[in-house]
C-alpha cells in the first residue's frame, strides 16, 4: 500500500499489542521500515535518585519492546525502537512520529464510553486532530482473512477541504485495488431527497462496479456503520475534516463519531 515507513504506538499498559501484530501484517514488503515507540512515566518517590531510576524504568521498557519486535525481525523486516520519558504521551507519539517521518500511524484503540470520547480526551482523539499522516486505529483480534474495505465519500461537498479528502480517499482507494487483495466498498450518505446522489458519477469516480457502490440517506456516522456491518467490513476509511481550531473542539469528525461503534478497524486520512 506504498507505507514505507510505519510508526508503531506500543502500549506499555496492556499485555496485548493489536498494533504491532497488524505491523507484522503490513510491514512484510522488504522495503518497508518499521519504528515501535513507546512512552512511560511515573513519578518517582522523593527518597530516590531520580535520574537513576528514570534510566532504570526506561531500560526495562525498552528490553520489553525490543523482545516485542522480535516476530518482525525475524520476518526480516527493518524495525527500530524507542522508549521516551514524557508524562504528556499523547503528544510525544505526534511528535516522535514527525521525527521519523511516518506515512502511517498504527495504535491499539479500545472501547471508549461516550463521555469518555466527548468530555475528556483521549490518545485516539489527540492522533486523529494532530497527526500529518494516515492514523490506523487497530481493534483486538486477529486480521480478517477476507479484506473488504469501505471507504466513506460525499462528492457533492461544496468546500475546497472536502472536495482534497474526496480526492486522497480515491487515490487511496485505487491504489487498494492495484493491489489486488482486497475486495473495496464505497458509501455515500445524504440527508434530503435532493440531494441523492449521481450513482454513475459514483461509479466513474471511484472505478468499481455498482454493486460496490452503497448510497444510504441519514447521518454519515450512522450510513456508515450499517454499511460496514452489512458487508463484514474489515477496514472502515475516513477523510479527517475537524481537525483543528474552534470547529475541531466544537464539532467531533465523523471518524471519533464511528470508531467505537465499529468493530473493525478504522483509517483516519488527513
Amino acid at each position: 500500500m506504498q507505507f514505507k515507513n510505519i510508526f508503531v504506538v506500543y502500549d506499555p499498559t496492556r499485555s496485548e499489542q493489536p498494533a504491532l501484530n497488524r505491523a507484522m501484517v503490513i510491514g512484510r514488503d522488504e522495503s518497508t521500515r518499521v519504528h515501535v515507540f513507546a512512552c512511560i512515566y511515573e513519578e518517582p518517590a522523593k527518597d530516590v535518585d531520580k535520574a537513576a531510576k528514570i534510566k532504570e524504568l526506561l531500560a526495562a521498557q525498552k528490553s520489553k519492546v525490543l523482545s516485542a519486535v522480535a516476530p518482525l525481525l525475524e520476518q526480516g523486516c527493518q524495525v527500530t525502537t524507542e522508549v521516551e520519558w514524557d508524562e504528556d504521551w499523547y503528544n510525544a507519539v505526534v511528535r516522535a512520529s514527525l521525527r521519523n517521518s511516518a506515512d502511517l500511524v498504527l495504535k491499539s484503540t479500545y472501547r471508549h464510553s461516550t463521555r469518555q470520547r466527548f468530555l475528556n480526551r483521549t490518545s485516539d482523539w489527540t492522533l486523529i486532530r494532530e497527526c500529518l499522516c494516515p492514523v490506523l486505529l487497530v481493534k483486538e483480534g486477529q486480521p480478517r482473512t477476507e479484506r473488504k474495505i469501505l471507504a466513506a465519500i460525499d462528492l457533492r461537498g461544496e468546500k475546497p477541504s472536502y472536495e482534497k479528502l474526496n480526492q486522497q480517499l480515491i487515490d487511496f482507494s485505487q491504489r487498494v485495488m492495484e493491489a489486488g487483495n482486497s475486495e473495496m466498498h464505497f458509501i455515500n450518505a445524504f440527508s434530503e431527497l435532493q440531494e441523492f446522489p449521481d450513482r454513475n458519477a459514483l461509479v466513474n469516480s471511484c472505478g468499481v462496479a455498482s454493486d460496490r457502490i452503497h448510497i444510504q440517506m441519514g447521518k454519515p456516522e450512522d450510513v456508515i456503520v450499517n454499511s460496514a456491518n452489512e458487508i463484514d467490513a474489515s477496514l472502515v476509511v475516513v477523510g479527517n475534516s475537524a481537525r483543528s481550531g474552534l470547529s475541531a473542539v466544537i464539532n467531533s469528525n465523523t471518524v471519533e463519531k464511528v470508531l467505537d461503534r465499529l468493530e473493525c478497524d478504522v483509517l483516519s486520512l488527513p
